[in-house]
């Protein structure tokens, strides 16, 4: 059984083929999912992935009420857990202009973005709406600086990785699945009220339609 992929399951991380290339691997074979299963079972925990083919995660083993509680509070936090990285995916797909998917292996770079931006006085008025929720990012930097931070966010949350330093490419990892599967959650089960979400609304269900053409159905974990 290998140390390092307990150590990044405990700590919450998805392992995907694209951010954790030989940790997914050894997953993949079943005698190890057993063996991790086993020792996850003496935590009350158990190994799970997102669809039949997606990344692996830490789960509860027994869904009881407090664990149930524990969901719904997590849930009912969208606005803070999950808006910032909704508003930023769907920018970025705005900026391919429908071309852009953002599925896990797919490659987002940034010169390629900053140049439909610098050409749309629109999309940069959007970007420059953006840098309330983006991480470090401000009206008065450049386009490209507040295209990075924005990178650097979605990086840190785990959803895209640096996959070439020189050229400014990005990848999406399949940590993306478990939030347009919990988009379609919440769209399908009517969790958040409607103050929640306010004017966001539209954009909101622009990646529930992404989830829904993407994602099998499964209920969100959240570990």
């Amino acid at each position: 059984m290998n140390k390092k992929v307990l150590k990044l399951l405990l700590a919450g991380e998805y392992l995907c083929p694209i951010r954790y290339r030989q940790e997914f691997d050894l997953l993949e074979d079943a005698s190890e999912r057993e063996e991790v299963n086993t020792w996850l079972m003496n935590l009350g925990m158990r190994l799970e992935r997102v669809g039949d083919e997606g990344a692996f995660f830490l789960a509860h083993d027994y869904i009881g009420p407090r664990e149930i509680t524990q969901v719904k509070g997590e849930l009912l936090k969208f606005r803070d857990e999950y808006g910032p990285a909704v508003l930023m995916l769907d920018f970025i797909r705005q900026v391919g202009g429908g071309q852009a998917q953002l599925s896990p292996g797919e490659f987002v770079v940034l010169h390629q973005l900053e140049a439909t931006v610098t050409d749309s006085s629109m999309l940069e008025t959007e970007l420059k709406s953006l840098t309330g929720v983006i991480a470090s990012a401000a009206q008065r930097l450049t386009i490209r600086e507040n295209l990075r931070k924005l990178l650097d966010h979605l990086t840190k949350d785990g959803y895209v990785m640096l996959a070439n330093k020189d050229t400014g490419a990005y990848q999406v990892t399949g940590k993306i699945e478990q939030l347009y599967a919990v988009l379609q959650f919440l769209d399908e089960n009517k969790v958040i009220p409607d103050t929640a979400v306010d004017d966001r609304e539209e954009i909101h269900d622009d990646l529930v339609d992404q989830a829904a053409s993407e994602t099998p159905e499964q209920e969100p974990n959240h570990g």
